[in-house]
């Protein structure tokens, strides 16, 4: 993952639905360390970070991607738990 402390949420957004190889919002990650945080309202997550590009409601959980990882193997996402509609956790992780 190539990383930068800037976070462009208009930038993040545009990606939602863009091919693996060309996502760029695995730069941003970093940057939701100080953005997203556990206790914060489900609404609060979406005006920052729009509509995630799979959803689970029954458990809890929106998952945006963030397309090829830098050694181009693996697709990388950014999972948001959620309890009683607030951030319970979130995470950065491969598949």
């Amino acid at each position: 993952m190539h990383e930068t402390t800037n976070f462009d949420s208009a930038a993040w957004k545009s990606q939602r639905g863009a091919k693996p190889l060309d996502n760029q919002r695995g730069a941003m990650v970093p940057a939701l360390a100080n953005l997203i945080s556990e206790g914060m309202p489900r609404a609060d997550v979406i005006g920052v970070l729009g509509e995630p590009d799979s959803s689970d409601a029954a458990k809890g959980v929106d998952v945006y991607e963030l397309g090829v990882s830098d050694a181009g193997i693996d697709e990388e996402y950014y999972e948001v738990r959620y309890q009683d509609g607030r951030v319970a956790s979130r995470r950065w992780s491969r598949r």
